[in-house]
């Protein structure tokens, strides 16, 4: 199917104005297409505007307002600039903006409008230590505004069953990697003369950081000959501090090092020189629908995964055959699938092989974003008529 090039505006209150899954893939892969885009997003001093990077975008900032006030004026001033706005689709990011979407329709019935939701919103009040009511009051309100707009586009399967009771038209984009933006990535041939067991990301107790750790411990001596384990990115509250403390106490501290953030394009370099990859995450109703990033991260990289037992990454481990699922609460059980990996090297390469090959033919973003302008295309026929 040929798709006709369109006027689309993405609007964020909430995130960076380079946000990796709304700027990186969508915009710049959208303008990429051919496609008008624009992106609408907040001011934010610790991620300024750098027009040499927008990538065909028109990069729209608004001001940002502090604390609480946020949420509405930052939203609203969005939604303003998008009524002034020529683009002929919407899509917006964030649940602080579902309250202005009646003023966008009324304001441009013209328009086409999407929400994309990137996570389990309602799942996650429980998290955030507000009641599990007020979750289900919002869902209530997230279904009403949905039902009065165009599409919706979500990460996975699992969490677009959550929105089954509503008619409005549903797509999946899954949060996979654009391999486009790694054509002319120059990587060091050279290996890592150890084997690297990686964590790439944010790290924390919800990210069973201390469990990964932990499991150091349940590995030989023998077995842990060459070996690291490497944490790489931001580390939340004191978790740095208690991960160094509990390789100490296990006798483990030399296994163990601990690095910060890169850019993007660097950090698939320090990755690329991996052994394993480690998706690891708490039980809760957000994580059960999601697909994190770096799974697909370490899939490109040609690493072999060991993940948490949740239904979406079981579902891309086990019809990639790119790795192993564990009980990641369970110490035990990730150092079950590390001995695994480690003992049989050949398995491991043949693992990491096949994610990548996966990567390059059906978990790559250029299928996504197929998905996504086939679906812009076909509700903008549909809500002109």
């Amino acid at each position: 199917m040929t798709i006709e090039p369109f006027f689309i505006s993405h609007l964020t209150s909430m995130h960076d104005w380079n946000d990796d899954r709304i700027f990186q893939r969508a915009c710049v892969g959208l303008a990429r297409n051919g496609h008008r885009v624009e992106l609408i997003a907040m001011e934010d001093d610790k991620v300024p505007f750098d027009s040499s990077l927008s990538k065909g975008v028109d990069v729209k900032l608004v001001p940002s307002a502090r604390g609480k006030k946020r949420r509405w004026y930052t939203s609203k001033a969005v939604v303003e600039t998008a009524i002034a706005s020529e683009a002929k689709i919407f899509v917006f990011h964030d649940p602080d903006l579902l309250p202005h979407m009646k003023r966008l329709r009324k304001k441009r019935p013209d328009a086409t409008i999407v929400y994309d939701i990137h996570e389990n919103y309602a799942g996650r009040f429980k998290d955030w230590g507000l009641p599990s009511f007020l979750g289900s009051i919002f869902r209530r309100y997230e279904l009403q505004v949905i039902n009065k707009i165009h599409g919706i586009t979500v990460v996975s399967e699992s969490m677009k069953q959550l929105f089954q009771s509503s008619s409005t038209p549903c797509e999946i984009t899954r949060n996979s990697t654009d391999l486009s933006r790694l054509q002319d990535l120059q990587f060091d041939e050279s290996r890592s003369d150890k084997k690297l067991i990686i964590t790439s990301g944010s790290h924390s107790h919800a990210r069973h950081a201390l469990q990964t750790v932990q499991a150091l411990a349940h590995l030989d001596e023998k077995i842990l000959e060459g070996v690291e384990m490497l944490f790489a990115g931001r580390y939340n509250g004191s978790i740095e501090t208690e991960m160094k403390d509990q390789a100490q106490r296990d006798a483990r501290s030399s296994f163990l090092n601990l690095q910060g953030m890169l850019p993007w394009e660097e950090n698939f370099k320090r990755i690329e020189k991996g052994y394993l990859g480690c998706v690891f995450y708490e039980d809760n109703a957000n994580n059960r629908v999601g697909i994190p990033n770096r799974l697909f991260e370490y899939m490109f990289c040609g690493l072999p995964v060991v993940v948490s037992d949740f239904p979406e990454l079981r579902k891309v481990v086990e019809s990639a055959k790119c790795g192993l699922i564990v009980d990641s609460t369970d110490p035990k059980s990730i150092a079950k699938a590390f001995e695994f990996l480690l003992l049989n090297q050949d398995e491991a390469k043949q693992m990491g092989l096949r994610g990548k090959k996966a990567m390059e033919s059906e978990f790559g973003y250029h299928i996504d974003l197929a998905r996504l302008e086939s679906f812009l295309q076909k509700i903008q026929v549909t809500a002109s008529k």
